[in-house]
């Protein structure tokens, strides 16, 4: 990270984990009695099976696991794997237009609230040469500095309008006008001038402002101040009736800003997708992976927690996914106040590995493969359809 987003305090892009240190290998073998032999032949069949596991996540799902057998190691993907599979519930032929739009927050979160989405109100938007209709629009530095200490109502959530995993992001509390400085969530400061040089600079095309959720009054209690977003997948299946893939719960580290699983300490839980109750939670990737049974500063206990309102998320999003029926696949990142769920953002990629790292178990399994094939079976033959339709359409012109 440079010196200049650190000062900044937006949170940095995850790096690259490297190929499995020896030690790692050895830890394994050591404490899961998984030889060093074995675990290289199980990471080769893997990466180069159709799943596409690379070497790190062989490691950071627990994949090595002697409690695994190859059936049930090869149901687990990477990220190209998971990719791989969201083109086949979501074709890109009937689907790549629209992904473009999806992706663009500013739009989208607009188009969901006209249609009468619960979603965050979106204070002002940076870009340098695009314009946001009543959506106040700051085209530099100046103009985002002098909405900081000026126009800001604060909470203030900021991120990116273009990306993923929280990078680029931070909640801003308030602002000192003694030391003309930003104050963050996590306690961390920034020159309001230094933080929007930094902004226009990496973030010219597209920023947000927009205003921090006050969080669910049940939820607070159990994790603290940090918001964390309900991540559910849904599908759409062969009766074109959106239903819950799965459901989990992003449990925020007690010092962060987000609740970017990859940031130290930050939790993640299964929920069951029926009654939104909590069925484990789990923490870390690889052998440093451990499941909690309370919040480590609440002490509140996870299992057995239900999540408010759960009727309204499952019908928020069931509902959203409607608006795009060529997708066979979305992940709803949704944040609960008081009164009910908000969309956050939609995912059209949305990355199955944080399904894997809740449970411990791959994505292909028994329970969830029998919905995927159905649901790829359905795009399947609507792409067929489609295709003869746009066929007989420039026949005819």
């Amino acid at each position: 990270m440079s010196d200049a987003v650190m000062e900044a305090g937006l949170l940095e892009k995850t790096k690259k984990p490297k190929s499995p240190a020896a030690e790692l290998i050895v830890e394994v073998a050591r404490e899961h009695k998984v030889s060093p032999f074995r675990q290289m032949r199980e990471m080769l069949g893997l990466h180069f099976g159709s799943t596409k596991l690379s070497f790190d996540e062989y490691y950071s799902n627990g994949v090595y696991s002697p409690a695994l057998n190859p059936s049930q190691k090869r149901q687990f993907v990477g990220e190209k794997g998971s990719y791989k599979l969201n083109c086949l519930l979501s074709p890109l032929k009937m689907t790549l237009r629209a992904r473009s739009f999806i992706s663009d927050k500013i739009l989208y979160s607009a188009v969901i609230d006209s249609l009468g989405f619960a979603t965050t109100r979106t204070q002002a938007a940076l870009s340098k040469h695009r314009s946001h209709g009543n959506i106040t629009t700051l085209r530099n530095a100046d103009d985002l500095s002098a909405f900081l200490r000026q126009s800001a109502r604060y909470p203030l959530f900021v991120k990116p309008g273009v990306g993923s995993g929280s990078v680029g992001s931070a909640l801003i509390t308030s602002y000192e006008e003694a030391s003309d400085e930003i104050i963050m969530a996590n306690g961390g400061r920034a020159n309001a001038a230094s933080f929007a040089e930094v902004v226009a600079k990496d973030y010219g095309a597209g920023f947000l402002l927009q205003d921090a959720v006050q969080q669910h009054s049940d939820l607070t209690d159990v994790i603290g101040q940090a918001v964390g977003t309900l991540r559910i997948v849904t599908v759409l299946a062969e009766d074109n009736a959106p239903q819950v893939l799965y459901a989990l719960w992003k449990i925020p580290s007690p010092d962060a800003m987000s609740d970017n699983y990859w940031q130290s300490g930050s939790m993640i839980a299964e929920l069951d997708a029926a009654s939104g109750e909590i069925l484990q939670c789990r923490r870390g990737a690889g052998p440093s992976r451990e499941e909690l049974l309370s919040h480590p500063v609440s002490g509140r206990a996870f299992r057995g927690f239900k999540i408010p309102h759960w009727d309204k998320v499952i019908d928020i999003t069931t509902q959203a996914h409607q608006i795009y029926p060529n997708f066979g696949v979305f992940g709803w990142d949704i944040a609960l106040a008081d009164d009910g769920p908000l969309i956050i953002e939609c995912n059209a990629n949305p990355h199955h590995m944080l399904y894997q790292l809740a449970t411990g178990r791959g994505i292909y399994n028994d329970d969830l493969a029998p919905v995927l094939d159905r649901t790829i079976n359905r795009s399947k033959k609507r792409l067929a359809d489609l295709s003869a339709e746009w066929k007989e359409e420039k026949r005819k012109h």
